[in-house]
């Protein structure tokens, strides 16, 4: 157990910002640490991966083979990638950067259409969606267009001269708690180590490598090499780097390194420095964009656009006089650099302490020895439970700077990623960031707000000339644009994109709901709400069946089939115009346009349930199920936006059990699994499960996480078993699943332990926030000896209702209406404290 102190810290507001990354005010409370203390403790502790710190660290004992298996780094705008060879260095580095592909970026104009469109789609009923995609193509010649795919920035080869023979006693280590890489060996010359950070505070990567006095030799290389790239390499004493130019325009990105060498000589060749004779190598890298406009013949994205503030006034197209200038600026000290990241960093990670009951001999065993033990007896221990909960956390805030991670995080070792390395808009974006509010780091979707806010306007250009409507749409996918491009024969991804701004802005809400910030729901997400209202409000008006209700005839349950009323569709529809109704009534605004949106939720169409009793995934009468899929889009009101709840809506609810069973049964379970156990599938398996109170299966799907070799040496996920593949979803939304199985609020309701898994009988959780502006300061469960003992902190004056799982009965108020609950009031800024008795059911 942890003694901590909790003290109010002031985070910068979340109101709208005159410019991207600016962050917004709100009060949180967040564990107060000695950051020095923690900086200098844990990092002798995890690079021996000795003791506690053990469980914040991941430790290799050799070079890793590839960019994959490498260790991770970042700081949310740079990603460091490092293998950790002796000899060999090869450095990745990474910005958010995507190399344009040169495609005419213009969105066919089908506004005229729109009436075809509705009465075909609207006579086909199921089919609607199928008839109208084929309409549509018929209208045009386009063809999908591909997102401008995710590139590393360079590779930094570091050679030196040495005997591999002679290497001993090497360790690599990633240390969570304060973001730095470090490697040590020893050989025949001596004691050998690199360290390595990229600063928050400074952006700027910084390495250290250090050995024997007067020892260290190196060579530095950058390489930049791409036939879409003109690169130009800048090389003086004391500095390397280049400047590139992205020859299908939108600009380019320059990289920079400072070199300073303690003692020794450092020379200069035709492509690379070399120092010679040194006791320390200091490195300060940068990597920074520029933009340049496009013809409005050749694309109308925003961000290209000669329009654009940042294009029409003076910018820069060579970055590297002015990142020269901040490089040298800073003192070349790798520990006074280091101390400020080390806090910055901490202060986000050290918010959260999980303990799961794992046996302390495991806890003391490296990462790469738990991997290794669980593979080889096929389950997961609490003790890599607990290393895997945080380490999504590291890599997380690794991830989130000015724009949130994309599939790959901010990390690529080749120019070709899977689905371009982009933002993926049908589910993966939502997994990437799903972990960010429950696990205290509010600040940190600020990068997920002002890059959803970037796209605003193709999405109206989007709206407009794709349906003719007003309002905005966004495209399924992104990285250098978000307009509707990514659709045609191939894929209907005019029909996915329906629902997807309106599953993009439920962040928006939720964030209000953890938070309690009042400007930003006024400021953010209500404009943006309207104009997603305004376009339901065209594509549905006139759609009215006999009975009054809507028609979906256009739409898409992601990568399913093509047929009319999405449940996906109608519960995004349903939750947009429910949050603007009741943000608006919270605010005493929008009176005059109030009854206008009730009167459209009350004609959105009931969902169904088919002869089984299941929720079906299309609400049509007559319309088969198919559970063998990956996507799990008809939970969504389940998982997502807390419409169903067991006491509140129990025929739904039990719907949803009986439909989750099914998918259990023909995808987890099943003997061909559609896309091999694909990660953002097992992710949604985990988070319907916690909401339905499946322990098992949420233990089930963490534990194949690490069984079936998904995980890779730096606790990157694979997107398939057998690491095949590099993604960010599982990162992103375990930690969240995690939480919600062990506590979970929505409704003034919070459910304590509803899907506790058996394997963790005991243990304890502490900084979780919840919805409703509460902080779970601590939980702590005893199941054999029936004890919980709760710390709620709330930001407001409140009464909430406590709920149990239905296999714990509460025995403080057996009489309670709904049953297994307790009423508990909080008052603002004061701690309040219950332990709690409960009786274990043998047959829940």
């Amino acid at each position: 157990m942890h003694t901590a102190l909790w003290t109010p810290v002031l985070i910068q507001p979340l109101g709208r910002a005159p410019s991207c990354g600016s962050l917004r005010t709100l009060t949180l409370w967040v564990l107060c640490i000695a950051s020095l203390c923690v900086v200098a403790g844990s990092l002798s502790k995890c690079e021996a991966a000795e003791g506690p710190a053990a469980a914040h660290c991941a430790v290799s004992t050799q070079p890793l083979p590839d960019w994959t298996s490498s260790f991770l780094t970042g700081n949310g705008n740079m990603g460091v990638i490092m293998s950790g060879d002796p000899y060999e260095e090869k450095l990745v580095v990474n910005g958010k950067l995507y190399l344009p592909l040169g495609s005419k970026e213009i969105l066919p104009d089908l506004s005229d259409f729109k009436n075809e469109f509705k009465k075909a789609g609207l006579a086909a009923g199921k089919d609607g969606p199928a008839t109208v995609h084929k309409l549509m193509l018929e209208k045009t010649d386009h063809k999908l267009i591909n997102t401008d795919p995710f590139h590393p920035a360079f590779q930094l080869r570091i050679a030196s001269q040495g005997d591999p023979d002679t290497v001993t006693n090497y360790r690599m280590t990633e240390d969570f708690a304060t973001g730095e890489l470090r490697v040590r060996w020893s050989d025949d010359q001596g004691n050998w180590s690199r360290r390595l950070f990229v600063s928050r505070p400074d952006d700027v990567v910084v390495m250290a490598i250090d050995g024997p006095q007067g020892k260290v030799n190196c060579e530095l290389t950058m390489q930049v090499e791409h036939p879409q790239v003109k690169s130009e390499l800048k090389l003086e004493e004391g500095w390397l780097g280049t400047h590139n130019t992205y020859l299908q325009g939108k600009g380019g990105y320059d990289n920079l390194i400072r070199v300073v060498p303690q003692g020794g000589r450092m020379s200069q060749h035709a492509d690379r420095l070399a120092i010679d004779g040194a006791d320390r190598v200091l490195l300060i890298m940068q990597v920074k964009p520029w933009k340049t406009p496009l013809p409005k013949q050749q694309s109308e994205a925003w961000a290209y656009s000669p329009n654009h503030p940042d294009l029409k006034l003076p910018h820069a197209t060579n970055r590297l006089p002015g990142m020269k200038e901040t490089l040298a600026g800073l003192q070349p000290d790798y520990e006074k650099l280091f101390v400020p990241h080390a806090q910055a960093h901490g202060s986000l990670y050290n918010r959260i302490q999980l303990d799961l009951g794992g046996d302390r001999e495991l806890r003391n065993l490296t990462s790469e020895e738990l991997l290794a033990r669980a593979a080889k007896q096929g389950m997961m221990s609490n003790a890599l439970a607990e290393r895997l909960y945080n380490a999504c956390r590291y890599l997380t805030i690794c991830c989130s700077g000015d724009t949130p991670p994309n599939l790959q995080g901010i990390w690529t070792g080749t120019w070709n990623p899977a689905w371009s390395g982009d933002y993926t808009l049908d589910s993966n974006l939502q997994l990437e960031v799903q972990s960010m509010m429950s696990c205290n780091m509010p600040e940190l979707m600020a990068s997920y707000f002002d890059l959803v806010d970037s796209w605003i306007p193709e999405w109206r250009l989007n709206a407009k000339k794709i349906y003719g409507f007003r309002g905005v749409v966004s495209n399924a996918r992104a990285s250098n644009t978000c307009l509707l491009l990514h659709w045609g024969s191939q894929w209907p991804g005019e029909q996915a994109a329906i629902g997807l701004a309106g599953w993009m802005l439920h962040f928006y809400y939720d964030y209000y709901l953890f938070t309690g910030d009042r400007d930003f729901l006024a400021q953010r997400f209500v404009p943006l709400a309207k104009e997603i209202a305004l376009f339901y409000e065209d594509f549905l008006s006139g759609t009215e069946d006999e009975s009054g209700k809507y028609q979906f005839y256009m739409g898409y349950s992601p990568e399913h089939r093509l047929y009319a009323n999405t449940t996906f569709d109608i519960s995004i529809a349903k939750n947009v115009l429910t949050t603007l109704l009741t943000a608006c009534q919270e605010l005493g605004i929008e009176q005059q346009s109030q009854p206008k949106w009730q009167a459209m939720l009350d004609k959105m169409p009931p969902y169904l349930t088919n002869d089984a009793g299941e929720l079906q995934e299309w609400s049509w009468p007559g319309v088969g199920e198919d559970y063998n899929q990956r996507h799990h889009s008809q939970f969504l009101p389940l998982y997502q936006f807390c419409e169903f709840d067991r006491d509140s809506t129990p025929e739904l609810w039990k719907a949803s059990e009986l439909a989750f069973e099914q998918k259990v049964t023909h995808w987890l379970n099943g003997p061909k699994p559609n896309s091999n156990h694909i990660t953002h599938g097992m992710m949604n398996q985990g988070q319907c499960a916690a909401r339905l109170g499946r322990g098992d299966i949420v233990y089930d799907v963490l534990s194949r996480m690490v069984t079936r070799n998904y995980v890779y040496p730096s606790f990157m996920i694979s997107y398939w078993p057998d690491l095949k593949g590099f993604g960010f979803d599982p990162i992103g939304t375990i930690p969240d699943v995690l939480n919600n199985s062990l506590v979970f609020a929505c409704n003034d309701i919070v459910d304590v332990l509803p899907a506790l898994p058996e394997q963790w009988p005991t243990g304890s959780i502490s900084g979780v926030l919840l919805r409703g502006q509460i902080q779970v300061q601590q939980l702590t469960w005893d199941i054999p000896r029936g004890k919980v003992n709760l710390t709620l902190l709330s930001d407001k004056d409140q009464t909430v209702t406590l709920r149990f799982p239905e296999r714990l009965r509460l025995l403080a108020d057996p009489t309670s209406t709904p049953p297994n609950c307790q009423k508990l009031t909080l008052t603002k800024q004061k701690p309040v404290h219950i332990e709690i008795t409960l009786s274990e059911q043998e047959n829940p």
